[in-house]
């Protein structure tokens, strides 16, 4: 399985406007990602885009098109949660036309709150996504103990610290902050 990241973005990032709606419709087609199932409690949304914006990496939005007022806060799992091995059922690798393994992306909601300190992910009930076909589906883990609330802004301080002490060391390069503005909060 693949990490997240610009891998949802078939032809490169889409506008985006900081001040409104994340995403600037129309959306070029190829950037369009079925769900045929919706998702649990949002079962007639049935398509979203990925965004991507710099200054609120690691998080990415999912943005439905129809009602183009819901989006819903994304991570990548892998990144947070080392040793996360969801098992993805024979029939949920059916219902997403996954012919390899390669092709599956898993992605994680976010519950934000108005302390970022206290913000959650679904381990439990991840996205997948075959970016091949373009299909999506959230699954729930049977039979593996994940969290349904599994608090992301720990693991963040762990990894902000740790690329702080990669950079002190001879011949680092400079790189792009984990989370911008993460120290400061």
């Amino acid at each position: 399985m693949k990490t997240a990241g610009n891998q949802l973005l078939k032809k490169g990032p889409m506008t985006v406007d900081p001040y409104s709606r994340l995403v600037a419709l129309p959306v070029q087609s190829e950037n369009i990602f079925h769900f045929p199932e919706g998702l649990p409690a949002f079962e007639s949304v049935k398509e979203f885009v990925f965004l991507c914006k710099p200054d609120t990496r690691p998080f990415f939005f999912m943005q439905s098109l129809n009602p183009a007022d819901l989006a819903f806060v994304c991570i990548d799992p892998f990144l947070i949660c080392s040793g996360y091995e969801p098992r993805i059922s024979d029939a949920d690798v059916k219902c997403l036309h996954l012919e390899s393994m390669e092709d599956a992306l898993l992605i994680s909601i976010v519950t934000v709150t108005k302390d970022m300190r206290d913000i959650t992910t679904n381990l439990q009930g991840p996205i997948v996504i075959n970016i091949r076909a373009s299909l999506g589906k959230q699954i729930i883990c049977d039979g593996q103990n994940y969290p349904v609330r599994y608090r992301v802004w720990d693991m963040l301080d762990h990894l902000e610290k740790q690329e702080s002490r990669a950079m002190e060391q001879p011949g680092a390069t400079e790189r792009q902050p984990l989370v911008r503005g993460h120290a400061e909060r």
